[in-house]
């Protein structure tokens, strides 16, 4: 009996010493992925083919102002988007946002695949630190957190700019702040669709700054 309580203390010990499990952005992202040819380069001299437009009511508007593609949204309205027009499937995305008016805690940021009603893969940030990966869906009146909002130290709060890179390749998803990752995951619901930038705003109208998109081929490799 003594030596079965012995084994017994000595595997409660062994446990006790294991180190815990790894977090997502501890153990870094699990697929690679290469970027082929240069799709897009948006400098925002002129709007291209990016959604330009003004709303009266609620007030909202995206507008090419000083070489930059500027979005602004009344408060508590939702996601207002700008789209490219132009259809990709799998690409690597840059870009960076600064909000310049509004709030601490508006969201803002890139999507992926998406269509004329808004849906699909959201990659965003908030001005007081937070990021989410999110998906819109047919189905669903709000926002899928596919990835749950979160802090991350490596996010400028305020009016500072952040660079924000999105991966959509097959059913992987990931996302990198100021070229750190931060998260990723998989998803089936979307395989192709277009370019957006959007902007949400909570408390008070906001207005954010979206300049040096650039848009790549992106080649996934290893298995899931």
């Amino acid at each position: 009996m003594a030596r079965r309580n012995l084994l017994i203390l000595a595997v409660i010990g062994l446990a006790a010493c294991a180190s815990p499990p790894l977090s997502m952005q501890e153990r870094g992202p699990t697929r690679s992925v290469v970027t082929a040819s240069q799709r897009m380069m948006y400098d925002f001299f002129d709007a291209s083919t990016w959604d330009v437009f003004t709303v009266d009511d609620p007030p909202a508007r995206f507008a090419v102002e000083e070489g930059a593609l500027v979005g602004s949204v009344a408060a508590d309205q939702g996601y207002l988007m700008s789209t490219n027009h132009v259809r990709h499937e799998d690409v690597l995305i840059n870009a960076t946002v600064q909000q310049t008016e509004g709030l601490l805690g508006n969201g803002f940021g890139v999507v992926c695949r998406a269509d004329a009603q808004g849906d699909g893969y959201y990659f965003l940030i908030s001005s007081d630190g937070e990021f989410t990966i999110s998906a819109a869906t047919p189905v669903r009146d709000d926002l899928f957190q596919l990835i749950p909002w979160q802090h991350h130290s490596v996010i400028r709060q305020g009016v500072y700019a952040n660079d924000i890179r999105a991966v959509c390749a097959g059913n992987y998803l990931a996302m990198f702040i100021n070229d750190v990752f931060v998260a990723e995951v998989f998803d089936d619901e979307f395989t192709s669709g277009q370019l957006g930038l959007v902007v949400g705003a909570v408390g008070q109208p906001a207005a954010v700054r979206f300049d040096n998109i650039l848009v790549r081929d992106a080649i996934l490799r290893g298995n899931r």
